[in-house]
């Protein structure tokens, strides 16, 4: 089995996801969700083809307040993602209100994103199945903390288990968006599917 371009192993990863209990921080939380993130895209063996000389994360939030919250939110989760490389290319997060699905289309593909998280609320802006047409043809990785919005069509949600965060993967909607995870991921997280 290929070690994926992080120089994490699967135990690592398990250990990472078992480490994630719920807290009462929620910057903390939110942390290590952005982290997690970005383990689970370093396990697409499809990221040299999807994401070119960098690795580009799309943070796409609402308008209004809630939408300002939410970027501040994961602009800061992400802070640290600065000084990361996935397989020797830096991860560059890009923040992007959302306005219109046209001006979204192009910021998936002009340059070309690896990845799109998808911050609470913005599908009451955009359809979920709109969203997931444009990330399926730009083949850009979906991000979620919601499973709901995993089992309705998008690609990974790191979100909150029993007594632990759990990485969930909607298998179709992962190949559908030109990604092919490592079988390492694939045995530490739980598939869920359109129902």
């Amino acid at each position: 089995m290929r070690r994926p371009p992080w120089s994490v192993t699967p135990i690592a990863l398990l250990v990472l996801v078992l480490g994630l209990a719920t807290s009462a921080n929620a910057d903390a939380t939110d942390d290590r969700r952005a982290l997690v993130m970005l383990r689970v895209l370093a396990y697409d063996k499809q990221l040299a083809a999807r994401a070119g000389d960098e690795v580009r994360v799309i943070l796409v939030f609402p308008s209004g307040d809630a939408g300002a919250a939410e970027r501040a939110r994961w602009s800061t989760a992400f802070a640290n993602a600065r000084k990361l490389k996935l397989d020797g290319r830096p991860v560059v997060v890009v923040e992007h209100k959302f306005a219109t699905a046209k001006q979204l289309d192009r910021a998936l593909h002009d340059p070309h994103a690896a990845a799109l998280v998808v911050c609470d609320g913005l599908s009451k802006e955009i359809g979920l199945d709109d969203l997931a047409a444009l990330t399926r043809a730009r083949k850009v990785l979906t991000l979620s903390t919601r499973e709901t919005e995993v089992v309705k069509g998008l690609a990974v949600g790191i979100v909150p288990g029993s007594s632990r965060d759990e990485i969930v993967i909607n298998l179709a909607a992962a190949t559908a968006e030109g990604v092919k995870f490592d079988a390492g991921l694939l045995q530490l997280a739980r598939s869920v599917g359109a129902r």
